[in-house]
């Protein structure tokens, strides 16, 4: 049997656990919007890490930091901060979020904005960020791995295929449980992540000739991969202090966290999952060992992000390749099944029952957000076609753009005088910034995705303090805010 034929038995294979789990989601399932939104806002805190860990393990941590570790060397491996930090707004923000959701009935993060600011201009400035930048994130997840599978197979599998595939698959298991479906797919696919991230870094360093002979080649060649500063230490440090901010704020600011955290059973979950989140940033082991590995395995490559497919079609076992494989695919679906369940939320609550049918049965509006999961997925598909040259540029790009929305949040949170002309301001004048920078000075993504948060957060603040904010808004950030350090302190 040659090695196409057994990594296509294998990705049937793999198809197959989904499928069954969605069984399993469907038979708990109610026919509710809080259950197929939310999954009744009752889940544990090891479904929430093993859903919030996948979903940010996406096929840009995956492949495009290999990609990222072979082009710039270790900068990358900045991610471990970049890992406390998302703990740290779960614990700040992730918690906040929560308990103003739980007291508010809030699905999605318009709702959040929408009872403090009470600014429809500013709901619909929110909506259209999140979808956006969000659909821009889903292609990311395409582009990183539907074309390696046509590559893994020699083409027996082409990428149209394997997409009809992938969204047939999606689209079963969403419509079958919602949020619950997508937390218990999570678990097997994070745990496939782990394994595949540390076999790919441990193989290739094997091929190498192991850790001494990689290392010593690289000490004795291009020291800027090995050294965190590189040729242009300015720049470099820079870059790091860039991607610290604007990667795990975008994320973190994605619609699907925002559904992580409003589903939240209790706030314990928020203690824990911090913890449990920079552990897990252990499996970037595996892809500072692969990066550097390809290195010296392929010293030239036209398309570093199918750099880890190459070394292992060339090198790998039939069986190696296809677990290596099925990671990437694990790391496509646990990104892309969260993040199209999330916008069919926002569609189904923020557009279809606000603007085309206020009074519509929660049982149809279930089924307003499965068919959404359907027309979300063909449309993805149909973008294809579009295919980027980066995928990490193209994730980059994605999270500075919801990244945006933090500051209206930390202000709606802490400061009484914020108000929902500083906030539409401010969210404009960032995005506009960002894109601006991004088309015309040749910086980095994420440098331009920066400055757009700095200008967000002068404009923010300026509008606030000249317009002022109505005494409603005001109102309420001080309340909510009195009600949650009471309920802390009533827990201590």
């Amino acid at each position: 049997m040659n090695n196409s034929s057994i990594i296509f038995l294998m990705i049937c294979a793999f198809t197959f656990v989904p499928l069954f789990l969605a069984e399993v989601a469907r038979r708990k399932s109610r026919p509710t919007g809080a259950d197929f939104f939310l999954q009744s806002r009752k889940m544990g805190l090891f479904p929430m890490y093993a859903t919030v860990f996948a979903t940010w393990m996406s096929a840009f941590a995956f492949m495009g930091a290999i990609s990222y570790f072979y082009e710039e060397g270790p900068v990358y491996m900045t991610t471990v901060g970049w890992d406390a930090l998302f703990a740290i707004l779960f614990y700040f923000v992730g918690r906040r979020i929560w308990y103003y959701g739980k007291i508010n009935n809030y699905t999605t993060p318009a709702d959040f904005f929408h009872d403090i600011y009470g600014s429809r201009a500013l709901d619909l400035l929110v909506t259209g960020i999140t979808f956006l930048f969000t659909m821009l994130y889903i292609q990311l997840q395409m582009v990183g791995g539907l074309f390696l599978i046509q590559i893994a197979t020699n083409g027996f599998i082409s990428w149209r295929v394997s997409g009809v595939i992938f969204f047939a698959v999606l689209i079963i298991y969403l419509w079958a449980g919602g949020l619950r479906a997508v937390a218990m797919t999570d678990i097997f696919y994070g745990a496939l992540i782990i394994v595949t991230i540390f076999i790919a870094g441990i193989f290739l360093i094997k091929i190498g000739g192991g850790m001494e002979e990689i290392y010593t080649a690289l000490m004795n060649g291009d020291t800027s991969h090995i050294s965190l500063s590189g040729k242009n230490s300015g720049e470099r440090t820079a870059l790091w202090l860039c991607l610290f901010v604007i990667v795990p704020v975008g994320a973190f600011m994605g619609p699907q966290m925002w559904i992580r955290n409003y589903a939240a059973k209790s706030e314990k979950n928020f203690e824990a999952l911090p913890f449990l989140l920079v552990l897990s940033s252990v499996i970037f082991i595996g892809t500072l060992l692969a990066g550097s590995a390809g290195v010296i395995l392929e010293p030239h490559t036209d398309n570093p992000d199918a750099l880890l497919a190459d070394l292992v079609l060339k090198s790998g076992h039939p069986i190696l390749t296809a677990v290596i494989f099925l990671g990437i695919t694990a790391a496509i679906f646990s990104t892309a099944n969260s993040q199209i369940h999330a916008i069919a939320t926002i569609y189904a609550v923020d557009i279809h029952k606000k603007y085309i049918n206020r009074n519509i049965p929660e049982r149809s509006l279930v089924t307003v957000a499965k068919w959404t999961v359907l027309v979300i997925s063909v449309l993805s598909y149909i973008l294809l076609m579009v295919i980027p040259k980066s995928i990490f540029d193209m994730a980059i790009f994605a999270t500075g753009g919801t990244a945006q929305l933090i500051v209206p949040v930390i202000g709606a949170l802490l400061w009484k005088r914020s108000s929902a002309k500083g906030a539409i301001a401010g969210i404009l004048a960032g995005v506009i910034s960002f894109l601006g920078l991004a088309e015309v000075s040749g910086t980095d993504t994420s440098v331009c995705a920066a400055a757009g948060l700095f200008a967000n957060a002068v404009i923010f603040i300026w509008v606030s303090l000249y317009t002022g904010n109505s005494t409603e808004t005001g109102f309420k950030i001080g309340a909510y805010r009195e009600a949650f350090s009471r309920r802390r302190k009533k827990s201590k």
